[in-house]
């Protein structure tokens, strides 16, 4: 993301996370969802490939966050139906997710992990305590002598370092996974 695209999202971030936390509140009803669901925007709104296309940040953001507070509210309904079958008398083989959908959770927690090491100090503790703790920006500033601003600009440095580190671990990974070609290789024979 360009310098002047960074320093919109910042903006952004500063005049609108607590109003977007508060019509994200409107439909789910839930503060930490509403929370969830803002933060979410904002990443995706830094992840948006071409920036300068954009002709309105703030609306394209609240746009965002909408989609995501209705995805929300679908996946938080229950489709109820009578199938006719007595589910205490079946059978279920077990509940935990197949070996490779466990492998790939902890592989993804222990890059997590790995990414917020690297935050510097502050940076690290006000992500932990927002990100991880799920406590309130003014709890997060009380706890590290803080303002709220800086308190929400580590948590948003936090935020962009760790994806920016997750995205390029997990290229490395699959470069390393890829097959060797030998196109482009010239191969030399040793006449015996």
């Amino acid at each position: 993301m360009r310098e002047s695209n960074k320093t919109i999202l910042e903006e952004l971030y500063r005049d609108h996370s607590k109003r977007l936390v508060g019509y994200v509140y409107s439909f789910l009803r839930s503060e930490n969802e509403a929370e969830e669901v803002a933060q979410e925007a904002f990443l995706k709104l830094h992840s948006v490939e071409n920036p300068e296309v954009i002709i309105s940040h703030k609306a394209f953001l609240y746009r965002i966050a909408h989609n995501l507070a209705m995805k929300t509210l679908r996946r938080r309904k229950i489709i109820k139906f009578d199938t006719g079958i007595n589910m205490d008398e079946m059978e279920v083989e077990s509940n935990e997710p197949p070996a490779d959908q466990k492998v790939s959770s902890q592989q993804e927690y222990k890059l997590f992990c790995d990414a917020v090491a690297t935050l510097p100090p502050k940076c690290r503790a006000a992500f932990t305590l927002r990100i991880i703790h799920k406590k309130p920006f003014k709890e997060v500033s009380q706890e590290l002598n803080i303002s709220i601003s800086t308190a929400e600009k580590h948590v948003l440095k936090g935020m962009r370092d760790c994806q920016k580190y997750m995205e390029k671990a997990k290229k490395k990974s699959i470069n390393l996974t890829k097959e060797p070609s030998l196109e482009g290789i010239e191969v030399k024979r040793k006449i015996v």
